[in-house]
């Protein structure tokens, strides 16, 4: 499930196409959920905290970092494809910025 992307379950489809998971599978296995970070359209992207990353099939999407949630692992279905290399190092960068020391 670590970096597969699937649609979004949520009502605000438009807005928030997509979610990618981003916690170890070992973890979500035995939790139940996984970690996400919801894909969003139609905003501009934010160096480090909001990058740009592409969805296979769909073009790129805004990497929302800032709203990362879980979710039930049944809720996340029919995946479109996983993140490649170069965005989950992305996730990386934006995810030690959110928690990060300023």
């Amino acid at each position: 499930m670590q970096y597969q992307i699937y649609p979004s379950p949520g009502s605000n489809k438009k807005d928030i196409p997509f979610l990618v998971a981003v916690q170890n599978n070992h973890i979500s296995s035995r939790t139940g959920a996984s970690v996400v970070i919801p894909l969003r359209a139609n905003v501009p992207p934010i160096e480090v905290m909001n990058p740009l990353v592409d969805v296979p099939g769909h073009g790129s999407l805004v990497l929302s970092a800032d709203e990362i949630f879980t979710i039930d692992n049944v809720r996340l279905q029919n995946p479109v494809g996983s993140l490649g290399m170069e965005d989950r190092l992305k996730i990386k960068a934006a995810i030690n910025l959110l928690i990060g020391d300023f």
